[in-house]
């Protein structure tokens, strides 16, 4: 279970409690976007502020006529979970938004001592980022994403820490007021973090997506350290996302995958005996959430249609590869209707790269690659990746 301000080990969960000072200043900014932090050391901000003016630089400009994406991913707590998650979720969303130039990594860290990949989430950094993308994007046509992964408390704040050195948050009135003084218009929100459920109703609107990991009073889970995804960036990215659904199947796939290791969480914590599960609080469903504004749809199928295209040539190619080898996926076994299949979608990112500058040697490379990527991905997911290669059989 994800951790807010102070916590308390239950029975081998992680229990959110609020001290008495907490509940009477929640917020000591006053509603403002900020952060307690100490200086880093001369060398070490020296190396921060070239990684982040290196990332901003390399940003390229929007093509006209072309819905280009921008990916800013942050994690927040200096922890390796949320790095890991920050880092690989920003690649499986460059992948799918062919955006892997246009894409920013932000992270709080793993731990004292451990060395840094990343500019350092700060506000500063965080608005510093923003600010470029909307200074780069055109926003009667182009998609912004923002993802941060953090733990979440009560009261809506997804909280940022670095051990010892800094300690403030990211509310959705913040999120909201960043993307709007940077001119951002359209845009895909996916925050993981613990009662993520409060950004819902910030962002319904006609230019958003918003997906959270859990409802506004619910917890989420997965967030020890050692693991490389929390429970729904698992779901939604190492799993969901990875095939060539929309973003909203991929969600409603994602909630499904959630439920069941909920399910079986729940199940564990019901066959311990009763004086053990006295001591420990019941898991709860996080309930993850979702509101999409009918625009933001209509561009988001346009910014992820050539990266759908591309993931199911890969999915069908690797469907292929196994009938022909006389090891069919589960229900994939006709050669004809799998090849028909993946030359549709081939033809298909073919089409839709040229207007982005790609030319049908870059989609073949890109399907390739993809289909490398199923490859590596299916001694672990292998349900998984013939689901997903089953629903790119459709039309």
């Amino acid at each position: 279970m994800r951790r807010g301000i102070a916590l308390a080990v239950v029975g081998g969960l992680c229990a959110l409690v609020t001290p008495a000072s907490a509940q009477q200043n929640q917020d000591p900014f006053g509603g403002q976007f900020g952060a307690w932090e100490i200086a880093l050391p001369p060398k070490d901000a020296g190396e921060d502020l070239a990684r982040m003016s290196d990332a901003l630089a390399k940003l390229p400009q929007q093509r006209p006529g072309v819905v280009d994406t921008y990916v800013l991913s942050v994690s927040l707590w200096n922890e390796p979970v949320f790095e890991n998650e920050a880092r690989e979720a920003a690649k499986v969303l460059a992948r799918r938004y062919d955006a892997a130039e246009r894409t920013i990594v932000l992270s709080a860290g793993r731990g004292q001592g451990a060395a840094r990949t990343f500019p350092s989430f700060s506000p500063n950094n965080f608005n510093a980022a923003l600010g470029r993308i909307g200074k780069l994007a055109d926003p009667n046509e182009d998609l912004v994403i923002v993802f941060i992964t953090s733990h979440g408390s009560p009261d809506g704040n997804v909280v940022a820490q670095e051990s010892g050195r800094l300690m403030g948050g990211i509310r959705a009135p913040h999120l909201r007021s960043s993307l709007q003084q940077a001119g951002i218009k359209t845009k895909l929100v996916l925050v993981s973090a613990c009662f993520a459920g409060n950004y819902i109703l910030p962002f319904s609107n006609d230019d958003t997506v918003i997906l959270t990991a859990a409802a506004a009073d619910k917890t989420s889970f997965g967030c020890e350290p050692s693991r490389d995804w929390t429970y729904f960036g698992d779901a939604m990215f190492n799993h969901a996302l990875r095939g060539g659904e929309s973003i909203m199947d991929a969600f409603s796939m994602a909630r499904g995958i959630i439920t069941k290791w909920e399910d079986d969480l729940h199940a564990q914590w019901a066959a311990k005996p009763a004086s053990q599960r006295a001591r420990e609080q019941e898991p709860q469903p996080s309930n993850p959430q979702q509101n999409a504004g009918d625009r933001a749809l209509a561009v988001i199928a346009k910014a992820e249609s050539y990266g759908q295209s591309i993931a199911c040539a890969a999915h069908l190619s690797f469907a292929l590869d196994r009938v022909r080898t006389g090891r069919p996926l589960k229900g994939l076994t006709d050669t004809a209707s799998i090849t028909s299949a993946q030359s549709a979608a081939q033809t298909r990112a073919t089409a839709e790269g040229l207007p982005r500058g790609r030319s049908s040697q870059d989609t073949a490379k890109a399907i390739a690659s993809a289909s490398a990527s199923t490859l590596q991905l299916y001694p672990a997911q292998p349900a998984d990746v013939t689901e997903l290669a089953t629903r790119c059989m459709a039309p």
